[in-house]
């Protein structure tokens, strides 16, 4: 007959040197299964990266592991003799950061320190004196069991097991008929639960990809003035080159064949004036841009020397353009040298256009403020079709419509950059949304169909498209206006107990507030919960 069974994630945390006790907790748990989990309608089920992770790229081995099953565990066993593990971004070893996140989150973490003999031929000192000094930080909170043996090893576990199982079991039949969940909202920061939500502001205009753009636009820069060309005052005429070289004594060949060089220029001119070939000139616009930059940066410039690109001229050409390549065309007519300056001036001018829509696009952004939250399940099990509610005062509240748009030039990368900037990112104390409806791009791809391309216009708007689907996706509230309130509304279908998960997304405020109000309604238990927040605005 099928039956409901409450099935608890145990993370098993060793590191390399401890072999036996994995085998040992494993058999433990199976042993408890079937002592007291049949009996309580409970499975316990162990979680190693050696059997529950899987190869994946984009990310470190940790991050990465932690991504895939240890974020979601209930509870923890670490064993510990002679070695510590590997060092992580912010822990001595994988092992103690998953202790320490998963405690922090309030979490049961059954820890051991193996006290059986050493082969000294197999020991690393700085291992052993890394675990020392760590037993030694721990030994006053009485949160963790040496052991001698084995079999000391397997009696304690599974005391301990069976003492906090039971327990927590026993407990939650004696409320199963009054509470079968403990829901609330909590505030986030830094992926940690905090006692009062935190208030914070961005700081996009002073990061690393902006310190880049400037150092690609310096780059440039420098670039272009190494790319010096003579001084149009300077050009001496085809005249004047023919006569030098008889002048100077060149053998009649050399100077014939200049001549015919000269007939040849000509002819070439004639095909010119069919085709329609015209003198380049930068426009007021386009100068005033890259001064502008320069003067802000306090780079010195000689402007006559830095936007002379020579005689470079713009030829139509009869073929190449339009749709199917039949159309008229232009190509530049110069020196390779003038076309490369010219090339390098309008990657400047771009560059800098890009730069001043990001920082303008950031400073919209780092004018709000924001606040991580999370939905949290602290009873003895689990809960489904959970309704949240946000009451937040008439003004303050900037729902996904309200967000700044890019600009023009930089919607298509500012696509990606939806998700990093307005979701929230799991850690091993609260887990991420899963609920998002399904992505369906509307938006058509920048790729030519039967020749044809689309307009600068036509790829602007179908980017903003793309932009404005991604921002609806990640804040798929629902908002309403309410006796002088707004509020957001979304719904979490299912949450295990001792759980945290995020809000769909990073909450955004138009200004600091003092009180957020919520109301929570569940599927399991029979009241609405009411509570209230109090914003603290980080330093």
């Amino acid at each position: 007959m099928p039956r409901n069974v409450t099935q608890f994630d145990l993370l098993i945390s060793c590191p390399s040197d401890v072999k036996e006790e994995l085998e040992i907790i494993k058999g433990t748990v199976t042993d408890f299964n079937r002592m007291y989990g049949a009996a309580n309608n409970t499975l316990i089920v162990t979680k190693h990266w050696s059997t529950d992770s899987y190869p994946q790229s984009g990310g470190k081995p940790q991050n990465l592991l932690n991504k895939q099953f240890v974020l979601e565990c209930d509870a923890a066993v670490a064993v510990f003799w002679t070695r510590f593990g590997t060092p992580t971004d912010n822990y001595g070893s994988g092992t103690e950061e998953e202790i320490e996140e998963l405690i922090n989150s309030g979490k049961q973490v059954f820890l051991y320190f193996s006290d059986r003999q050493i082969n000294p031929a197999s020991l690393d000192p700085e291992q052993y004196k890394k675990v020392i000094e760590f037993r030694e930080r721990y030994k006053d909170k009485g949160i963790y069991a040496p052991y001698s043996d084995l079999a000391e090893f397997k009696k304690d576990f599974l005391n301990h097991l069976s003492l906090y199982f039971v327990n927590l079991l026993a407990n939650g039949n004696e409320n199963k008929s009054t509470i079968s969940s403990n829901l609330s909202v909590k505030g986030v920061r830094n992926g940690k639960i905090t006692e009062n939500p935190i208030m914070y502001k961005r700081s996009y205009q002073n990061s690393k990809f902006i310190a880049d753009l400037e150092s690609n636009i310096h780059s440039l820069f420098e670039q272009v003035r190494n790319h010096q060309l003579p001084d149009k005052s300077e050009a001496v005429d085809d005249s004047e080159k023919d006569e030098k070289i008889v002048a100077l004594g060149v053998n009649n060949s050399l100077a014939n064949f200049a001549k015919a060089n000269k007939e040849g220029q000509n002819q070439l001119k004639g095909f010119n004036s069919i085709f329609g070939s015209v003198e380049i000139t930068l426009q007021e616009e386009f100068q005033n841009e890259i001064k502008s930059f320069a003067e802000e940066s306090t780079i010195e410039l000689n402007y006559n020397d830095f936007f002379n690109i020579g005689e470079l001229s713009k030829q139509k050409q009869p073929f190449g353009g339009g749709p199917f390549g039949t159309g008229s065309s232009y190509s530049l007519v110069g020196s390779e040298d003038e076309k490369e300056k010219y090339r390098l001036l309008n990657q400047l001018y771009e560059k800098i256009s890009e730069y001043r829509q990001w920082k303008s696009y950031f400073a919209s952004l780092d004018s709000k403020f924001y606040i991580d939250l999370c939905l949290s399940n602290f009873g003895t099990s689990y809960d489904e079709d959970v309704d949240i509610k946000l009451y937040v005062k008439t003004g303050q509240l900037c729902i996904g419509k309200q967000l700044p748009l890019p600009d023009n030039d930089i919607l298509e990368t500012a696509i990606k950059f939806t998700d990093p900037f307005f979701k929230p990112n799991k850690s091993l104390s609260v887990i991420e949304y899963d609920d998002y409806p399904e992505y369906v791009s509307v938006s058509q791809p920048d790729i030519p169909l039967y020749g044809l391309t689309r307009s600068y216009e036509e790829k602007v708007e179908s980017h903003k498209e793309e932009y404005l689907e991604s921002i609806e996706d990640i804040f798929c509230y629902d908002y309403f206006q309410e006796d002088g309130f707004d509020v957001i509304c979304y719904k979490q279908s299912y949450i295990k107990q001792n759980t945290n998960v995020y809000f769909p997304s990073i909450i955004v405020f138009q200004n600091k507030l003092s009180t957020i109000h919520y109301e929570i309604s569940s599927k399991y238990f029979p009241e609405v919960i009411k509570g209230e927040l109090r914003p603290i605005l980080e330093k």
